[in-house]
C-alpha cells in the first residue's frame, strides 16, 4: 500500500471518529468576535463574497464547526488590506470579486479542527489550539477569485486540498518572483493547467500588492509578512 493511500485511510478514520463526537452547543461567535474589535469585511466592500466553509459541512471534516457564523471578520488594518485587494482586482478584472472561504477563527473551533487531524500526516496544516495560528488572531484569510457570475476560478486544486497540487512555493523563499516562478514550474510539469496557473498568478500578484503573502502549501491562504512569534505578541487571541 502506497504512502498516499495509507495517509488517506488514516485521515478517513480520524474524520469518522471526529464526526461521531457530540459537540457542545456552539457559542455566538459573531457577538464574541465583534467584542474583540474585529471588522466585518462586508462593511468595507460589499462586492466581496463570503462563503465560510467551516460554517457548512463542505470541508475536509464534513462538520460545521462555526455554528451560525456567516461573516468574515479580521482585525481592522488586515480587513482594509483585503478591501484594497478587491479594488485592485476590480481594476484588473472588472466584475470579478474576491471570495472568502475562511477568516477569523475562534480558539474552540481551532481545537475541533486539530482534533480532526490529530495522529494523521496532516497535523502540519492545522495549528495547535493552545497557542493559536494566524486565523485565531484575525490576521489570515483563505480566499479565491470569483468571475462575473460568482463562480470560483480554477486554481488547479480545491480549497483544503492536502497535496502537492495545492502548493504555491517551496517554503524557503517568500518573494513574489519566487511564487510566480513556482507556479510556472508547476504548469510546466503538468501539475496544474495553464488556466489555473494564470489564476493563481493573478491572485498572488493582487495580494502581494497589499502586503500579504501566501502559505507555501496552500494557494488560498494569505497572511502578513510578520513572524508567528511576533503575531502572538501584538495581537489578541480569540480565546473563546
Amino acid at each position: 500500500m502506497g504512502k498516499i493511500m495509507r495517509a488517506a485511510i488514516t485521515l478517513c478514520a480520524a474524520l469518522f471518529t471526529f464526526s461521531a463526537l457530540q459537540p457542545q452547543e456552539l457559542p455566538n461567535y459573531d457577538s464574541l468576535i465583534r467584542k474583540m474589535g474585529l471588522v466585518d469585511i462586508s462593511t468595507l466592500d460589499k462586492d466581496i463574497l463570503v462563503e465560510l466553509r467551516y460554517a457548512t459541512t463542505n470541508n475536509f471534516m464534513q462538520q460545521n464547526i462555526y455554528g451560525e457564523l456567516r461573516k468574515a471578520y479580521f482585525v481592522p488594518h488586515f480587513a482594509r488590506k483585503i478591501a484594497q485587494a478587491q479594488q485592485i482586482l476590480r481594476q484588473r478584472k472588472p466584475g470579478y470579486r474576491l471570495l472568502i472561504y475562511d477568516a477569523a477563527r475562534p480558539q474552540s473551533a481551532q481545537h475541533r479542527m486539530r482534533q480532526a487531524v490529530e495522529g494523521t500526516p496532516y497535523t502540519a496544516y492545522v495549528a495547535e489550539a493552545s497557542r493559536g495560528g494566524r486565523h485565531n488572531f484575525g490576521v489570515a484569510v483563505d480566499l479565491t477569485i470569483a468571475d462575473k457570475d460568482g463562480r470560483a476560478l480554477d486554481m488547479g486544486a480545491p480549497f483544503d486540498h492536502f497535496g502537492r497540487e495545492a502548493w504555491i512555493g517551496d517554503g524557503r523563499n517568500t518573494t513574489l518572483q519566487h511564487f510566480k516562478a513556482y507556479i510556472a514550474q508547476m504548469q510546466k510539469q503538468g501539475i496544474i493547467s495553464a488556466e489555473a496557473a494564470a489564476n493563481r498568478t493573478l491572485l498572488v500578484e493582487i495580494m502581494d500588492a497589499v502586503g500579504l503573502r501566501p502559505y507555501a502549501k496552500e494557494w488560498w491562504h494569505y497572511q502578513e509578512r510578520v513572524s508567528m512569534s511576533r503575531t502572538r505578541e501584538i495581537y489578541k487571541l480569540l480565546d473563546f
